[in-house]
């Protein structure tokens, strides 16, 4: 039986076994949650979309502490953490969305804080402060704009409250995991002023041992603080300022090269393997310069520092809603690192200059973005909003010899401005039958100012829709569809190695997705089932090649996407509650020509890099490079989770104990294009038990990755330096958290 076959199967054993349990319990019903994900706030169950909403609490009940953990019990969303880099130069840490995925460049999916584009790390976001996470799945482009080809997430952030709550929370675990958080809310004058305000420290002392000097890898240590001030200056005005700041200060990556001793397929003309076929390994130690040979400057370093203002106003009361929402984000970031990550003490790179491949990257991100919007009374028979918006992001970025400071790359300065209108309008057909139309005109212009002096741009112009139609066959269960378009503005490669003209650029990319399904809440609201189904006709995909050791991006042919999603919740009974989620995202590429132009403009032979390029060619001897067919890299094609907690209430005292069960599988991730090496499916146990008093005190004894699954979160295409001047292919692998455990306390007071 194929995994399809048998994920399916246990899906529908699952659904059963739940709709069998809870027939005639008439006890607890699945919270209600309230979303701001069409710009107002609504009930998730009545909002047309594929949305995943991460409640504070259902946060504490997961016990994660970063976005990453939080895509793995989201169905088709992936966000896999890249090692400590969070963030840094060629970084792959980034969120794929329905099978849209690509590794340099631009994410498809943009997060946002309070909605306010964040375009930094968002792996080290302090959970403390966060009220929400919402992930919302297809093209947000028409509401949410730039960059939300696939989707969006949205960290809405807490604020103050009537009432006064102090919260304290603390974890101790292996491999010296500590991580404290505190915060308080309340009013500063009842009805009129309140305020949020917290501080979080987090350290890790990492778990792999470095083979060079025995010390450990992989440590990592962030600190940081946030807050809200809320003014009501009358019944119809409010005024928010949200800020923050956070620093990261890790240490080494823990990866590791694949080295070319591994590879086993597609031999060149001197019998020197050139590739890897399978799965990659699953190392247990990595191999990486000493913090003596690397200076002082080894691992991250990062500031951050973001805000918002935000107005509403309810004119005289009328319902119609004016909203200004503008915000800013700054981050300095420096990450030192063995670039071979072979621990070699000359380092030395193809120029054969010692030391070389040392590097120091030093990136500085700016970005801003302010949003004004009118909202019709959501009462009106013909409802809607319009608005417009301005974004505006600088990055500059450069690497330096940590040791020296000597000048090695710079990138440039890359500049991105976007400029829009967008509108949305809304009206029942009849009264169970809604059609809701949006769009949003935009224009991008990106400019990449080179450090040779030249200076190249290009303007987009796009319009976007969405169309959705809603169906509210009862009270209690809405079918739906719509169709909505996406696109990525093209660019500049940044690299300043990349000079030629046909790879120097990279045109925008576009899909439309169309979408069906269904939200339901059955059995008096018991059972919470959600399905959809879509499928996405992408073209001109934004992909990474390689030419000369030196990857850019450049755009595929034409890729189709087709999948599923099913999301349950039960509440079996006031004690007993379960649930589960399935995505499958069928991503595979039907054309994609990879460097035909180089294969007739370029000999196989260049140098030092025997039989190096154009690589899809050498590797699979396609005609044109061809590789239709394959999957999309980076992309899973299977994501399951599912949860079950018990409650048992003690005696007649205040004190609950209770027991918590997460399984969460992720199938393989291809490399590349190629479809040769992977990494594969990864099986995740995390297990707790404790006891809550009342609202006062939770104690949590957890143990995460029972299964002790060192599976990697993800590959990339790399190379060995170690024989240098006949580089060959090999594999970056970043290496995965082992089984760990520990306890963690909250307290409010």
């Amino acid at each position: 039986m194929t995994n399809r076959k048998l994920a399916a199967a246990a899906m529908a054993v699952a659904l059963w076994g739940m709709g069998d349990l809870i027939q005639g319990v008439a006890f607890a019903q699945v919270d209600e949650i309230i979303v701001t994900v069409r710009k107002r706030e609504e009930s998730l169950q009545d909002v047309p979309l594929s949305v995943n909403a991460f409640t504070a609490e259902k946060i504490r009940q997961l016990g994660v502490n970063n976005l990453s953990q939080i895509s793995d019990f989201t169905p088709n969303f992936s966000f896999e953490k890249f090692g400590a880099r969070r963030g840094a130069q060629d970084d792959v840490s980034r969120p794929v969305i329905r099978g849209q995925a690509n590794i340099l460049g631009e994410p498809n999916a943009q997060f946002f804080i309070d909605g306010v584009p964040f375009s930094e790390s968002i792996l080290s976001f302090p959970f403390v402060a966060v009220e929400r996470i919402e992930v919302i799945r297809g093209p947000q482009a028409a509401l949410f704009g730039r960059s939300t080809f696939s989707g969006a997430v949205n960290l809405i952030t807490k604020r103050g409250t009537n009432e006064f709550e102090n919260q304290a929370s603390g974890r101790i675990g292996s491999h010296e995991d500590y991580e404290i958080n505190l915060s308080s809310r309340g009013p500063i004058v009842d009805d009129k002023l309140f305020y949020f305000i917290s501080g979080r420290y987090y350290d890790y002392g990492g778990e792999y041992i470095n083979e060079i000097d025995g010390r450990k890898v992989g440590q990592e240590q962030s600190w940081g603080s946030s807050g809200s001030l809320e003014l009501r200056a009358t019944d119809n005005l409010t005024f928010i300022a949200r800020g923050g700041y956070y620093e990261d200060d890790d240490g080494h990556a823990p990866e590791r090269v694949q080295d070319r001793s591994f590879n086993n397929c597609f031999f060149n003309a001197v019998d020197i393997p050139l590739y890897y076929c399978g799965e990659v390994t699953k190392f247990e130690s990595v191999r990486v310069l000493s913090r003596e040979d690397m200076g002082f400057n080894q691992g991250l370093r990062r500031e951050v520092v973001y805000g918002s203002f935000t107005a509403e106003w309810d004119i005289a009361g009328s319902g119609w809603l004016l909203t200004s929402n503008t915000g800013a984000s700054n981050a300095d970031s420096k990450f030192g690192y063995d670039a071979t990550r072979l621990g070699d003490p000359l380092n030395q790179t193809i120029s054969g200059i010692p030391g070389e491949r040392r590097r120091r990257e030093i990136i500085d991100r700016e970005e801003w973005s302010t949003e004004l919007r009118l909202a019709s009374p959501e009462d009106n028979p013909l409802r809607g909003l319009i608005g417009g918006y301005f974004y505006n992001r600088d990055k500059d970025e450069i690497t330096r010899h940590p040791l020296t400071g000597d000048l090695q790359r710079d990138f440039g300065s890359d500049e991105a401005q976007n400029i829009a209108v967008f509108g949305a309008l809304e009206f029942d057909i009849i009264d169970p039958l809604t059609l809701r139309g949006e769009v949003r005109w935009q224009k991008d212009e990106i400019t990449l100012h080179q450090a040779t002096g030249v200076t190249l741009s290009a303007r987009y112009y796009k319009v976007l829709p969405r169309v959705t139609l809603s169906w509210d066959v009862t009270d209690d269960v809405m079918i739906y569809a719509l169709a909505a378009k996406g696109n990525k503005p093209g660019g500049f490669n940044t690299n300043p190695s990349v000079v030629l003209d046909p790879f120097r650029s990279f045109d925008e990319e576009k899909a439309w997705n169309y979408e069906a399904g269904m939200k339901s809440d059955l059995f008096d609201g018991r059972l919470r089932l959600n399905l959809s189904g879509f499928h996405i006709d992408w073209t001109n995909q934004q992909l990474t090649n390689s030419l000369l050791a030196i990857s850019f991006i450049t755009n595929a042919g034409q890729t189709k996407v087709w999948g599923a999603e099913i999301e349950a919740d039960a509440s079996i009974t006031d004690e007993l509650n379960l649930g589960l989620t399935y995505g499958y995202a069928r991503s595979q590429l039907k054309e994609f020509c990879d460097l035909t132009s180089a294969a007739t403009n370029f000999p196989v032979s260049f140098g030092p890099l025997v039989g190096f390029f154009p690589e899809c060619i050498t590797v699979t001897g396609a005609t044109g490079g061809q590789v239709a067919g394959n999957r999309v890299p980076n992309s899973p094609r299977h994501q399951f989770s599912s949860y079950a907690q018990y409650v048992y209430p003690l005696g007649n005292t205040d004190i609950d104990l209770f027991l918590r069960g997460d399984y969460s599988y992720r199938s393989k991730i291809y490399s590349q294009v190629h479809n040769f090496a992977y990494v594969g499916g990864r099986n995740l146990l995390n297990l707790k038990a404790g006891f809550t008093k009342g609202d006062l005190l939770k104690m949590t004894f957890y143990v995460d990755n029972v299964l002790d699954d060192l599976t990697p979160s993800t590959v990339v295409r790399f190379l060995d330096l170690s024989m240098l001047p006949t580089s060959r292919r090999g594999f970056l692998v970043p290496l995965a958290r082992g089984r760990h455990f520990g306890v963690t306390m909250d307290l409010n007071f």
